[in-house]
C-alpha cells in the first residue's frame, strides 16, 4: 500500500510516498516505516523515527482523508498538536500510552528531540467504517454516546498487556502464511476493541480543547517566529516580548505552544544552536565567537546544550 504524506520539516516541504516497508533518510535524520499491514478498511503501521538534531515537523493535512487513528507511543514521552476546523489541541503522551482521535484532514505537528528513538504503532480506518463497527455491535443510545466521545475528543489510556500482546501478534502474523490476511484482520478489530474498552473502563485522559488563537494573534506570533529565525541572538525575554506584542506572558506562551508545539524559550534556544552550528561549519570561527554571535555568554552552558542537540562537542562538529 502506498502512503502519501505532505510533510514540512524545519520549514522545508517534503512529499513522502512510502510503499509497504520503506524509509526516508536526509540531513535531519531517519524515518523508517518498518511494517504496513492493510486489511479491508483498516491499516496498521509500525514507525521508527530518529533525528540527528532536534527537528520540528508538520503534516499540513491528511491528504484529504477523514480517519479514526489509534496511536501507540512505545518509546518516548511526547507532545504533539493538531489543528482542526474550530480549534486546536495539544496532546501530551507518556511512553506506554495509546490515544484515539479523529483526523478529518487536519494538520498535525511535533518536535522530535535529537538522538531520541521514537517508536509508534498505529491503526487507521475511515471514520465511516468506524461508525459501521459501532452500529454493528452497540445499541443506538450507546452509539450516540460513543460517537460524541471518540469523534470529538482526543482520548488516551495506558497500553495494557493485552494490547501489547496483540501488537506483537500482528507484527508476526506472517507465520500463518496464506492465512495471514484473515488472522491480521481479526487481530486489528480485537486491538480496536481493547483500546476502546481500556478508555471506557480504565484510566482515561480526555484532552481539553484549547481555544483557537485569533487571526491577529496568529499573525503577530508568526512575525515573532520569523524574527527569531533571522536573528536568534537577540534577547527574547518573555516579558519584553509580551509587552511588545500587547499580550500577557501567559497568553504569549499559550499561543506560541499552540501554534508550534514548543515553548518560546525552547524555540529560541534551538534556533541559536542551529545558527551557531552554521557559523562553525561555514565560517571556521573560533567556538567562543560563534557562541557569542549566537547569543550565548556562558561557554559551559553552550557546550552542554550543543552536545545535547547535536551529539558532539562544538570543536568536533
Amino acid at each position: 500500500m502506498s502512503i502519501n504524506k505532505n510533510v514540512v520539516v524545519q520549514g522545508k516541504a517534503i512529499k513522502l510516498e512510502l510503499n509497504g516497508s520503506g524509509s526516508l533518510s536526509n540531513s535531519f535524520g531517519k524515518l523508517n516505516l518498518e511494517k504496513t499491514k492493510n486489511r479491508e478498511n483498516i491499516t496498521y503501521h509500525s514507525w521508527n523515527v530518529q533525528v540527528q538534531k532536534t527537528t520540528f515537523a508538520e503534516e499540513k493535512d491528511n491528504c484529504g482523508r477523514d480517519e479514526i487513528q489509534i496511536m501507540f507511543n512505545l518509546s518516548q514521552d511526547i507532545r504533539w498538536a493538531y489543528s482542526f476546523h474550530t480549534g486546536s489541541e495539544t496532546v501530551e503522551m507518556s511512553r506506554g500510552e495509546v490515544c484515539v482521535f479523529r483526523n478529518n484532514n487536519y494538520a498535525t505537528a511535533m518536535t522530535y528531540q535529537a538522538g531520541a528513538n521514537f517508536v509508534f504503532k498505529n491503526l487507521q480506518m475511515p471514520t465511516t467504517y468506524f461508525q459501521e463497527l459501532l452500529s454493528k455491535y452497540f445499541t443506538d443510545q450507546n452509539i450516540t454516546r460513543l460517537k460524541e466521545h471518540f469523534l470529538s475528543h482526543v482520548t488516551k489510556t495506558t497500553i495494557t498487556p493485552e494490547m501489547f500482546r496483540v501488537l506483537s501478534e500482528i507484527d508476526t502474523a506472517d507465520r500463518f502464511k496464506e492465512y495471514e490476511g484473515v488472522y491480521t484482520e481479526g487481530k486489528m478489530i480485537e486491538l480496536t476493541a481493547l483500546v476502546l474498552y481500556g478508555i471506557a473502563y480504565h484510566k482515561t485522559d480526555e484532552i481539553k480543547r484549547l481555544p483557537q488563537p485569533s487571526k491577529d494573534d496568529v499573525e503577530r506570533i508568526e512575525v515573532l517566529r520569523e524574527k527569531i529565525q533571522r536573528t536568534p541572538a537577540l534577547e527574547y525575554d518573555a516579558q519584553t516580548v509580551a509587552d511588545q506584542l500587547g499580550m500577557s506572558i501567559s497568553k504569549l506562551n499559550r499561543v506560541f505552544r499552540t501554534m508550534y508545539a514548543t515553548s518560546l524559550h525552547s524555540y529560541v534556544q534551538d534556533k541559536r544552536l542551529e545558527y551557531a552550528a552554521r557559523l562553525l561549519q561555514e565560517n571556521d570561527l573560533p567556538i567562543s565567537q560563534a557562541a557569542q554571535l549566537s547569543g550565548y555568554t556562558n561557554m559551559s552552558h553552550f557546550s552542554k546544550s550543543f552536545v545535547k542537540k547535536f551529539g558532539v562537542l562544538p570543536k568536533d562538529y
